[in-house]
């Protein structure tokens, strides 16, 4: 065993042939893929890559599983070769869940190829580069200790996408491990972002939430759940997810430079999109994006204001949860603006998303609900029945923004200030 001292989680350990991945050319390209794209030019401390993440996802959802496991008991047993199995599964899942970014993350998605999205990437790189010979070493010595359990790239990349080989109901509760409201990719991130951010909103108690986790069965299908005692700390986890997106995500800076990134991006690639194929997308990171920038910036506006770091000012936003009136108004606004000082000196931006995917009203037994055990009632109910907080966040993130041109933004300050007395 090798170990990474991680900020977040202490000391990581990695085994022999994780470790080859981990040394592949594809995972290092991630310490060169910011997770938070241009943060860092709000929250400077905002540095931090996914190769840690990816490493810190890993670490979590190894521990997810045992405590699930553990917590279950008797209510549903795997053998132990099966836990061997579906915990090296999910350790290559969670290592690889990110090895398709794109430089500055999800900021540059604009500029993928038509129907082409990261996972696409992942997955193509999972099978298509060195890391799928060292994925099936790893399901060869498996399977030689086990005598049957095997991994291959087709079945990571399967189980994570949700395809289900041989619709087997096991694979689908070792997704909910990735991909979920109770995953471990966004146990990771919230304390991550909030630790390189410098700021509390994403912080929660990690391990009372770890030791929440269990199995909850129905008709001998397997679910992750979580026990009645971690009631508190899920919805300080969901809180955590919300004020970082209200506060980090989508800051308007922050905002601001996802739109300049992605003008930036149509001006340097070729053909202005990412190229499909695997290899040339490899060459491809956050340095050499900003190395095409330094090239273009006498000849792109938005080139120069990422190096230079020139901001639009904000001149409207609405609430963080914009009503139909609201949304109204800054339509008007936005249409009066334009007649008055010109569409072209204005970037308009919509943040929107959803709190959490936990419907508020629907039976225990709705894929998307999360289960809530009390085994000492002997009562299992969707998690939306108990608590008021989840209710309450029911409603999407919906900021609306616009912003002008330093030339004119005063003038456009003055303008919404004297409509709105």
């Amino acid at each position: 065993m090798e170990r990474y001292r991680d900020p977040v989680h202490g000391f990581i350990e990695v085994r022999p042939l994780e470790k080859k991945i981990i040394d592949s050319a594809p995972f290092q390209r991630l310490r060169h893929i910011k997770q938070l794209a241009m943060t860092h030019l709000v929250f400077h401390g905002a540095e931090h890559t996914r190769f840690g993440h990816s490493l810190g996802v890993m670490h979590l959802v190894t521990k997810a599983f045992h405590m699930a496991v553990e917590n279950a008991g008797n209510e549903y047993k795997f053998s132990r070769k099966k836990i061997e199995w579906y915990e090296q599964i999910l350790r290559l899942i969670a290592l690889t869940h990110d090895i398709g970014h794109a430089p500055f993350s999800h900021a540059s998605e604009s500029v993928f190829p038509d129907n082409i999205e990261h996972e696409d990437f992942t997955e193509k790189i999972i099978k298509e580069t060195e890391i799928a010979g060292y994925i099936r070493a790893i399901g060869d010595t498996l399977k030689t200790r086990t005598g049957q359990c095997d991994i291959t790239p087709e079945l990571i990349c399967d189980i994570y996408r949700g395809r289900n080989p041989g619709e087997n109901s096991e694979f689908t509760f070792l997704k909910s491990f990735m991909d979920g409201e109770l995953d471990c990719d966004k146990m990771d991130y919230l304390l991550r972002d909030s630790l390189y951010c410098g700021v509390n909103y994403g912080k929660y108690d990690i391990d009372r939430l770890l030791c929440s986790l269990t199995i909850d069965v129905k008709d001998d299908v397997p679910r992750l759940a979580i026990d009645y005692g971690g009631l508190k700390v899920f919805e300080e986890f969901v809180l955590a997810r919300y004020f970082m997106f209200t506060e980090v995500y989508f800051h308007r800076t922050r905002r601001y430079f996802d739109f300049v990134l992605g003008k930036a991006l149509e001006k340097i690639l070729p053909k202005g999109m990412y190229p499909q194929d695997v290899e040339s997308y490899l060459r491809w990171d956050d340095l050499r994006v900003l190395q095409e920038c330094r090239k273009k910036m006498k000849q792109s506006q938005y080139c120069s204001s990422i190096i230079e770091r020139r901001v639009y000012p904000c001149v409207y936003e609405t609430s963080t949860h914009a009503t139909r009136d609201s949304v109204d108004l800054y339509e008007l606004m936005q249409s009066l603006l334009y007649e008055k000082f010109g569409k072209t000196s204005f970037i308009a931006d919509t943040s929107d998303k959803l709190p959490h995917k936990i419907p508020v009203q629907c039976d225990v037994e709705h894929e998307k609900a999360v289960v809530l055990l009390n085994k000492r009632m002997g009562k299992r109910v969707s998690i939306s029945d108990e608590s008021y907080i989840i209710k309450a966040l029911a409603n999407k993130i919906g900021i609306r923004r616009l912003y002008a041109h330093p030339d004119i933004a005063e003038s456009a300050r003055d303008f919404v200030r004297n409509h709105n007395r």
